[in-house]
């Protein structure tokens, strides 16, 4: 089975520096490291319209969990609103609702192979969708892309083939240099993808 679709925008950060400046202060606040590294590579992939959005995160909101367990361990009970922002599907939720995309969306969480999975479930979608993908452990970072099955000008055609490959490294950096078109392939365990010439 090979599936072909096209890449139209890329939006990547690892130093953790975000310009959130588009979000009304007054949220902002209230948002955690990992929404608001989330938040910067999507918006630079938003279109303005209702879009498909899926999330990747392999740790989720790690620090609020920290505090959630110790916040059980010393009261033997948690804050509601506390935990309903600690969800994996938080950030991508909170994106939806901030920006009224009416649309579905999902998240998900693989462990190693957290970004291949997360990126297999966004182009199974017909319309426009963007992978995001973001976790501050081991270090801030974030990556989203635009992707749909419609050729526009200036995109990226894909093509995704089913393959067994053995990936030993680092699938960030893999995915990273394959969106900054540092290599014309990405391998996963069970795909390959290929930037098309």
């Amino acid at each position: 089975m090979n599936q072909k679709f096209f890449i139209y925008k890329t939006s990547i950060l690892q130093d953790g520096k975000t310009d959130l400046s588009f979000i009304p202060m007054l949220i902002r606040r209230k948002l955690s490291t990992l929404s608001k590294i989330s938040f910067a590579t999507i918006y630079n992939c938003y279109e303005k319209k209702d879009v498909n959005l899926v999330f990747a995160s392999r740790y989720g909101e790690f620090d609020k969990l920290g505090v959630l367990m110790n916040q059980y361990k010393t009261e033997n009970e948690v804050s509601p609103l506390s935990f309903s922002s600690s969800v994996h599907n938080a950030t991508i939720g909170n994106f939806s609702l901030i920006n009224n995309i009416k649309s579905k969306y999902n998240a998900i969480s693989a462990g190693e192979n957290t970004i291949s999975n997360g990126f297999l479930e966004a182009i199974t979608e017909i319309e426009k969708t963007i992978f995001c993908y973001a976790d501050t452990v081991p270090e801030c970072r974030s990556f989203s892309c635009l992707m749909g099955k419609e050729f526009l000008e200036g995109s990226d055609e894909v093509e995704l083939s089913l393959t067994s490959n053995i990936c030993d490294d680092n699938e960030f950096e893999r995915f990273v240099k394959f969106l900054e078109k540092e290599k014309d392939e990405f391998l996963s365990p069970f795909y390959t993808l290929r930037r098309i010439k």
